[in-house]
C-alpha cells in the first residue's frame, strides 16, 4: 500500500543552508507505522485513530513535531469545538516546541507543513532531515475515538459520562535513535493520558487498555543518508 511522504526541515542548532545547496552533514529520519483496520473500525465511531510524532533532542532537549494529523493539528473536529483529550501528550511537547500555552484551534493551528490528513491506508511513512549523528528520543502518540472498555466506558458508576467520546485514552510509545545512516529502531510502549481530562503528563499504568495497544502493529524508524537537494 501507498504511504504518504512528507518531508520537513529539523536542523535544531544547525545552519540552514539555501535552497540551492545540497544538505551536508544532514541524514533523514523515516518513520513507518502499519494501522489495523479492522482494530479501529470495531470502535463506536469506525474512524482511523489520530496520532503525532515528535522528537526530542538528548544534546538539547528541544523539540520538534515531525507530524500530527490534521483534525488535531487544526483543532477542526466535526460537531465539537475543540477536543483537547485526543493527543494531550503532544500537546505538551507542542507547548514546549512553540512557548504557547493554548491548543491547536482552527484560529490558531501548528505548522501546516507537518500537519497532514487522517491516513486511510494501512502503512504511513513520513520523513524529516536531522543532523548526522545527531541523538534523539522520539514519540508517537495515537487515539482512537469511542472505543469503549469496561475500564474506559461512557458512563461510570459514579455518574461520570465521557462527554468528549474518548474511550481508551491516547498511549504513547518512546523510542532512541542516533542519526547514523543504518540505524534502526523500533520504540516500546509507556503509558497513555487520561480518558475524562485534560493532561499533557504520561501515566504509565495500563491497565484496562486492550485493543488500542494493536492499532499500530508496526513502528519503525530507519535512518537513511541524507540526499542531494538541487
Amino acid at each position: 500500500m501507498r504511504g504518504l511522504i512528507t518531508f520537513i526541515s529539523f536542523l535544531f542548532a544547525a545552519g540552514c543552508a539555501d535552497s540551492g545547496s545540497s544538505l551536508s552533514g544532514m541524514n533523514k529520519l523515516q518513520f513507518t507505522i502499519r494501522q489495523e483496520r479492522d482494530i479501529y473500525r470495531r470502535s463506536d465511531y469506525g474512524e482511523p485513530p489520530q496520532f503525532a510524532i515528535w522528537l526530542e533532542s538528548k544534546t538539547t532537549g528541544e523539540v520538534k513535531t515531525v507530524f500530527v494529523t490534521y483534525r488535531t493539528g487544526t483543532g477542526d473536529f466535526e460537531g465539537k469545538a475543540e477536543c483537547p483529550v485526543s493527543l494531550p501528550a503532544w500537546v505538551g511537547a507542542f507547548r514546549k516546541e512553540t512557548g504557547r500555552n493554548d491548543i491547536p484551534s482552527i484560529r490558531k493551528p501548528s505548522d501546516m507543513a507537518i500537519t497532514g490528513a487522517t491516513p486511510k491506508v494501512p502503512d504511513f511513512t513520513t520523513q524529516v532531515f536531522v543532523p548526522a549523528g545527531s541523538q534523539f528520543n522520539y514519540y508517537v502518540e495515537v487515539n482512537v475515538s469511542s472505543d469503549y472498555t469496561p475500564e474506559f466506558s461512557y458512563l461510570f458508576s459514579d455518574g461520570a459520562i465521557d462527554y468528549q467520546g474518548n474511550g481508551q485514552p491516547s498511549i504513547i510509545y518512546r523510542g532512541e535513535i542516533t542519526a547514523s545512516a543504518g540505524e534502526i529502531s523500533t520504540p516500546r510502549l509507556i503509558g497513555r493520558t487520561e480518558q475524562l481530562y485534560f493532561s499533557t503528563e504520561i501515566n504509565p499504568s495500563l491497565e484496562g487498555i486492550q485493543n488500542a495497544k494493536d492499532v499500530f502493529s508496526k513502528i519503525r524508524v530507519t535512518c537513511i543518508k541524507g540526499e542531494k537537494v538541487n
